[in-house]
C-alpha cells in the first residue's frame, strides 16, 4: 500500500516543512511505499516575507513605490518617480491606498489637478490596499534555475507556485 509522507514527518526531517504537492513517483522502504514531494513550503521562510510585506497601516511613499513595483502606473517609467492623487487633493482626494499611485514626474505634471479623464491618462491597473496575506514571490535562486535548466522544463507540481516567468520554461 503506498502512503504519503504527512506535513509531521517532513517537519522532524526538514525542519517545520508542509508538502504542498507530491510528484506521481514512490520510493520503497521496509515500512512502505511513499510518494516523493514536489513542493515543499518552509515556514521558516514565509514568517520572513510576512515580515517584510506591505501592511495596511502602514501607508507611505516607499510602500506606494513596493505595491507599484516601483513603476509608472501611467507609462510604464521607472524614472523619476513621484506619488500622484488619482482624484487630485484640490478635487478632495485623500492620502488613501486607493487614491495614491506611483508616477513618473512627467505623467504627474501632464495630469496636474486634472481628475484622470480630463487629463485623458489611464491607470495601468487600479491602485488597492494590501490585503493581510498578500503573497510575495520569491525570487528563484540560482539552484533552483540550475535545477530547472538540467530539468529541461518546469515539472507540472510546481508550476501553480512559480511566477509566469518560470511556468513555461522549457
Amino acid at each position: 500500500m503506498k502512503k504519503c509522507l504527512s506535513s509531521y514527518d517532513f517537519r522532524f526531517c526538514f525542519i517545520q516543512a508542509d508538502v504542498l504537492e507530491y510528484y506521481d513517483k514512490t520510493v520503497n522502504s521496509p515500512s512502505g511505499s511513499f510518494y516523493i514531494p514536489a513542493v515543499l513550503r518552509i515556514r521558516h521562510l514565509l514568517q520572513v516575507i510576512k515580515r517584510r510585506r506591505v501592511s495596511k497601516n502602514t501607508l507611505s511613499r516607499k510602500n506606494i513605490l513596493f505595491r507599484d513595483n516601483y513603476t509608472c502606473q501611467y507609462c510604464s517609467s521607472h524614472e523619476n518617480l513621484t506619488i500622484d492623487h488619482v482624484v487630485p487633493a484640490a478635487l478632495g482626494g485623500g492620502w488613501t491606498w486607493e487614491n495614491l499611485v506611483t508616477a513618473c514626474y512627467k505623467c504627474n505634471s501632464k495630469k496636474g489637478r486634472k481628475s484622470i479623464e480630463e487629463a485623458k491618462m489611464k491607470l495601468n491597473k487600479v491602485p488597492k490596499a494590501p490585503k493581510d496575506y498578500d503573497v510575495l514571490s520569491i525570487p528563484l535562486t540560482a539552484a533552483a534555475l540550475r535545477v530547472l535548466t538540467a530539468r529541461k522544463g518546469t515539472p507540472d507540481e510546481w508550476r501553480q507556485y512559480l511566477s509566469s516567468d518560470f511556468r513555461t520554461m522549457s
